[in-house]
């Protein structure tokens, strides 16, 4: 074999080694950031549930 060709094959090699774990990295970095997005979006939706109700206090208060 000529050294090309050991190169080449310890490149393959350490590419088919490297990717799949650079690829499951990513995978479990996107999964949470989309959790960390359904969180915030979720505490939203309370902020906002809880500034009606508040209104809606405020309103029947200058009512009376």
């Amino acid at each position: 074999m000529d050294i090309w060709q050991i190169i080449l094959a310890l490149v393959i090699v350490g590419l088919s080694i490297i990717m799949p774990i650079y690829y499951s990295l990513k995978k479990k970095k996107l999964a949470q950031q989309l959790k960390e997005g359904r969180q915030v979006s979720e505490r939203e939706k309370i902020r906002v549930y809880i500034d009606q109700i508040n209104q809606q206090s405020r309103d029947r208060n200058r009512k009376l």
